[in-house]
């Protein structure tokens, strides 16, 4: 015969099991929540946002954490799943003596660096952000700055990887500050989001 105190230990462990995993414990079938983060810039923030509400409309369950310094290193420690990032800066983290400055060869010299466990989403080539460099340079000279969605491999069905890349293939820069005005004027992040995302059908 247990003892009530044995009884209410047990209880107590089952519990702890319960909130430390990702799934519920009430049903089998329930899905990890994808958490997409970003810092706490207003590019950044917005992007989240469209990811993640992109991610909800291809089934997936999700929710957006910004405001972090080391999104990249919340990433790697599985605290997030999903990271809007510009592909250019990634190359300057990871490799920075890296030649790459064209788009392909960005795009090539961040998928040679990635970490392991860590996939990458198309580049969003309309938001490429490059400067002339001092001196009346051309364009090449500086590296490519293209958005990408880092993810933890293995998370997604083919429908929700489809999802980021059509994301990817809407996203300009001119929409982007578009969207940022808006919530720079008063409109929320999640709002200017779904806005964007309705208006491309996405």
């Amino acid at each position: 015969m247990y003892s009530v105190a044995v009884r209410r230990t047990a209880a107590a462990i089952l519990a702890a099991a319960c909130a430390f995993t990702t799934l519920s414990c009430a049903s089998d079938d329930a899905a990890p929540v994808v958490v997409v983060g970003g810092n706490s810039t207003t590019e950044s923030v917005l992007l989240a946002e469209i990811y993640s509400q992109a991610l909800d409309r291809a089934g997936a369950d999700s929710t957006v954490s910004t405001g972090s310094a080391t999104p990249l290193a919340d990433l790697d420690a599985g605290r997030i799943a999903v990271l809007p990032a510009r592909n250019g800066a990634l190359v300057d983290r990871w490799n920075p003596a890296s030649p790459a400055r064209t788009p392909d060869e960005v795009v090539a010299a961040v998928n040679s660096a990635l970490p392991q466990g860590i996939s990458v989403s198309d580049a969003a080539d309309g938001t490429d952000l490059r400067l002339r460099a001092p001196g009346g340079a051309p364009e090449g000279a500086a590296r490519s700055q293209s958005i990408v969605a880092l993810y933890r491999s293995g998370i997604f069905d083919r429908q929700q990887l489809k999802k980021l890349n059509y994301v990817a293939g809407e996203l300009t820069t001119e929409g982007l500050i578009e969207s940022i005005n808006q919530i720079e004027s008063g409109t929320s992040p999640a709002d200017a989001a779904r806005s964007w995302l309705d208006a491309h059908g996405l």
